[in-house]
């Protein structure tokens, strides 16, 4: 259990959070606005987890997440947020908030979230203290397919059983491998990874079981394999569907008995390591149509992790924008705060067949070509071709406001940005021929979330 802080300052929601939380064991206090959460976290240091209100009075959500990540960094991060906005999803994440919490929520989401959040600060500091980047481990998004990936890495990764995980190129199927291990009770010893299509079965071999001096031509010392290497900790074969026949034998004599014996060799040596495997292949087919040993396949697949293409989440496009900027900005070492609205409506509507790679890709094309300020939807897709803008009634409004913000004059900011979420709360609407559910996917939001928008704003 957690020991956590609540930020808000609506009296009635500290009061559910408070009584929420507790009732999940966790120590929970809670303060009506960012002064009164940083003076509580300087009283208390042992703090892990803090969910903030975005828009307070004295200091907002994004002011004391930026003090906080400043002067605490163990400690995680979550942003609620009544306005259901990309941009305010991508600049929390950009400044280190773990996750975005729109308003309203049911109870059992802020549960589920708090208890991701604790888990990953968990192999956040596992990770630091092998050495490894906590960018590394952490799975973005809120949602629920995230949320059950994450789920289930959480019952799984205190078990030594083999884990396959699967789904498509980019996905992030190393990130759930880098999870299971430092959530384990392996998390102090080695993790190591090879990518099974990237080697000959015979160099393959060689690597994983390892090799005895003079066993094949070039061999001229012996050399220990990635079994040994990976004793007491974890082994990441990647793209396990690659693997030949004869290799695919010799896997299942190490997962069955534990032993194997080194290319050329004669002795036989024990592994104790977790494998966790992962593929890009439908296996099941692959078994039936006689390439891959249905032995091995239900070896492997002692616990099955699929990981669902960044089409069938776009919920979580903002989040992972967010994260990627903000590691790729600070990398390149660029002034930049966030995206262009007809930026994150291009994310939106791309469809992402690279995955979360290919948006990791973009973002670090939008950052090199942008030096400072806001990325732009050419700057992310100019390769692709023309691609849909914002309507030019926005353009000129987003143009003229900044010319008066540059001449002094003062605009309102809350009536502004209410016009543009209802242009774009109309607009995908217009586009789904006024359905409800399809227009929340469009938005990235929930069905209650959008119900809960066209209501606020009037639209209905």
């Amino acid at each position: 259990m957690g020991r956590i802080l609540v930020v808000d300052d609506e009296v009635g929601l500290r009061s559910l959070l408070e009584v929420v939380l507790r009732r999940d064991g966790h120590e929970v206090r809670a303060v009506a606005d960012g002064r009164a959460a940083l003076q509580a976290l300087s009283e208390d240091p042992t703090v892990e987890l803090v969910l903030s209100d975005l828009r307070m009075g004295q200091m907002d959500g994004l002011a004391l997440l930026s003090e906080v990540r400043a002067k605490h960094p163990d400690i995680f991060v979550i942003i609620m947020t009544a306005f259901a906005e990309w941009d305010t999803a991508v600049r929390a994440m950009r400044l280190g908030s773990y996750n975005v919490l729109a308003k309203p929520f049911d109870n059992a989401r802020v549960r589920v979230l708090v208890q991701r959040a604790l888990a990953a600060r968990e192999y956040h500091l596992a990770a630091r203290e092998a050495g490894e980047s906590a960018a590394a481990i952490h799975l973005v998004g809120s949602s629920t397919a995230i949320c059950d990936v994450q789920a289930l890495i959480e019952r799984v990764s205190t078990t030594d059983s083999t884990v396959l995980v699967s789904g498509e190129s980019g996905t992030g199927k190393e990130l759930v491998a880098r999870a299971v291990h430092y959530g384990s009770l392996r998390a102090d010893g080695p993790m190591v990874r090879i990518n099974s299509g990237a080697l000959t079965p015979s160099l393959l071999e060689s690597e994983l079981f390892g090799h005895i001096k003079g066993s094949f031509t070039g061999a001229i010392e012996d050399r220990p394999g990635l079994f040994e290497l990976a004793n007491t900790g974890t082994l990441f074969l990647d793209e396990v569907g690659e693997l030949a026949v004869e290799t695919q034998v010799k896997l299942l004599r190490v997962l069955e008995s534990g032993e194997y014996t080194p290319v050329g060799g004669r002795e036989v040596k024990t592994a104790n390591v977790r494998l966790v495997a992962a593929t890009n292949r439908d296996l099941r087919t692959m078994v039936k149509a006689g390439t891959f040993r249905e032995d091995l396949y239900y070896r492997l697949a002692v616990i099955p992790i699929h990981l669902p293409p960044l089409r069938e989440r776009k919920e979580d496009i903002p989040l992972l924008a967010g994260h990627l900027l903000s590691r790729h900005a600070v990398r390149m070492r660029r002034g930049i705060t966030g995206f262009m609205p007809d930026a994150l409506l291009a994310m939106q509507a791309h469809p992402w067949p690279g995955n979360v790679r290919e948006l990791d890709n973009r973002i670090q094309r939008g950052v090199a070509m942008t030096t400072d300020g806001l990325i732009s939807n050419d700057s992310l897709f100019s390769d692709t071709g023309p691609r849909e803008s914002a309507p030019t009634t926005s353009r000129h409004r987003r143009s003229s406001l900044l010319h008066t913000i540059e001449r002094g004059t003062a605009i309102d900011l809350e009536r502004e940005t209410e016009r543009f979420e209802r242009e774009l709360v109309e607009a995908a609407l217009k586009k789904t021929g006024d359905n409800l559910t399809d227009a929340a996917i469009l938005l990235g939001l929930s069905f209650r979330q959008i119900r809960y928008k066209v209501r606020q704003l009037g639209i209905r």
